[in-house]
């Protein structure tokens, strides 16, 4: 009897454990949803293991072969297959085949895609274009949607430009709102039939080009995705703004709280500390458990290796992306 008692304790014991992380997981089905959103990537532009890096986190995954790659979204149409990829990063080959396999879809050979999306111009986010060149897919015409200032980079710095000569890739501008509301609405566009996107300027070092976040709608469920800003309150309700109409958000999570890289001056990069956003977030998230999750992990990031660390997060109504999740749009 008092086997079973214990052996009872323990199950109910493992089913609150399990509720207390379940409700922050993204959903499996959702009426009316036609389109599929993919993590193809959820690390820092260096992914794990990181170049000039001899830590630890990043030794460990050299011996073990772990790979983390850089944050990247994929969409697939149910209706007619067509593909959308959101940044084109270093590990572009990998996350292709993984949005082909999560889609079902094969025979895309020189066409993988059938529209690119970037945010900005650092190298974590658009070099992986380098691929669709004549030295290697060969690609033709794949419609590329940027800012008029990243596409304006591309067109005039080889070797993108070259891609652009040799019709690898076709430049589509596409017009943000600003960050504050001041200036020109911003213009939505469809990169492929009935998937709405919306661009929006956000805060961050712009050394090459201007940086945004999309906003992006399917029939069913609305998606943000900001995987680089400098700071939440550089305009005033920037953050809820971005939020506004959202079910899920994929928001920059790089550092867990700043203390994971001693000895750099966190001013030259900066981004909104995990622990920061949970804080201004905690009744939404409480309100929407899973809704928030965080992308574009530093490698350093001790999210991306403790386990238990992961489970706090979700416990306060949060989530960490994962490779391979899905979200019906």
């Amino acid at each position: 009897m008092k086997n079973r008692l214990s052996s009872i304790l323990i199950l109910h014991l493992l089913l609150l454990a399990g509720c207390a992380t379940s409700h922050t997981a993204p959903p499996v089905n959702v009426e009316g949803a036609r389109f599929d959103a993919y993590v193809l990537g959820r690390a820092q532009d260096g992914g794990l293991p990181h170049v000039g890096c001899e830590k630890d986190c990043c030794a460990k995954a050299r011996r073990s072969g772990r790979v983390e790659t850089p944050a990247c979204i994929g969409i697939h149409d149910r209706q007619t297959d067509r593909l959308v990829l959101i940044e084109a990063t270093p590990g572009i080959d990998s996350q292709l085949a993984l949005l082909h396999e999560k889609a079902g879809v094969s025979g895309r050979a020189r066409q993988p895609v059938d529209a690119i999306l970037l945010t900005h111009a650092h190298i974590g986010h658009y070099t992986g274009l380098m691929h669709l060149g004549h030295e290697v897919a060969g690609s033709r015409d794949v419609p590329v949607y940027s800012t008029p200032s990243m596409s304006l980079f591309l067109q005039d710095n080889g070797p993108w430009s070259q891609l652009v000569e040799m019709d690898n890739i076709e430049l589509i501008q596409c017009f943000p709102a600003s960050a504050d509301e001041s200036g020109a609405p911003g213009k939505d566009f469809e990169p492929i039939e009935g998937l709405q996107v919306e661009a929006i300027n956000v805060p961050h070092r712009d050394e090459f080009s201007d940086t945004v976040a999309f906003r992006i709608s399917g029939p069913a469920r609305t998606m943000l995705f900001v995987p680089d800003i400098d700071r939440w309150d550089d305009h005033p309700g920037l953050l809820s703004r971005l939020l506004s109409g959202v079910d899920v958000a994929y928001v920059d999570g790089t550092f867990y709280d700043g203390s994971e890289l001693p000895g750099r001056d966190l001013s030259e990069i900066p981004h909104p500390a995990m622990v920061t956003t949970m804080d201004l977030l905690t009744e939404h998230a409480r309100m929407h458990p899973g809704s928030i999750r965080f992308i574009h992990l530093n490698h350093t990031n001790p999210v991306l290796h403790d386990h238990s660390l992961q489970r706090s997060i979700e416990q306060r109504g949060f989530g960490v992306a994962k490779v391979g999740e899905r979200q019906p749009l």
